[in-house]
């Protein structure tokens, strides 16, 4: 029987065969300074819609436009039923009439 460098028997490492393997420290480097909540900034909702559109018209990708086709049939989806769900305000009694009108 030949070994061909394929491991079939014993523990699996993740390295498929070879010697463990660790990365070099430093190659990811993720600082208190990178990741503070000043340096990142995520857009509202509003922003990131128009950017959905924007990325939607510009690209000529089909995959990247069905994904994008959906995320914006979702968003004008919630859009729709948060309308939908908030009541009416509701009407002012006269006491409160009254008061609007004097000040």
């Amino acid at each position: 029987m030949s070994n061909h460098g394929l491991r079939t028997t014993g523990t699996h490492t993740g390295n498929f065969g070879r010697a463990k393997v660790k990365g070099n420290r430093g190659e990811l480097d993720l600082t208190y300074a990178i990741l503070h909540r000043d340096n990142m900034h995520i857009p509202g909702r509003d922003v990131a819609f128009t950017r959905l559109q924007e990325a939607y018209d510009k690209t000529q990708d089909p995959k990247l436009k069905a994904t994008l086709a959906e995320m914006l049939k979702d968003r004008a989806r919630q859009v729709q039923q948060r309308a939908v769900a908030e009541p009416a305000p509701p009407e002012l009694s006269e006491y409160w009439e009254e008061i609007k009108r004097t000040r």
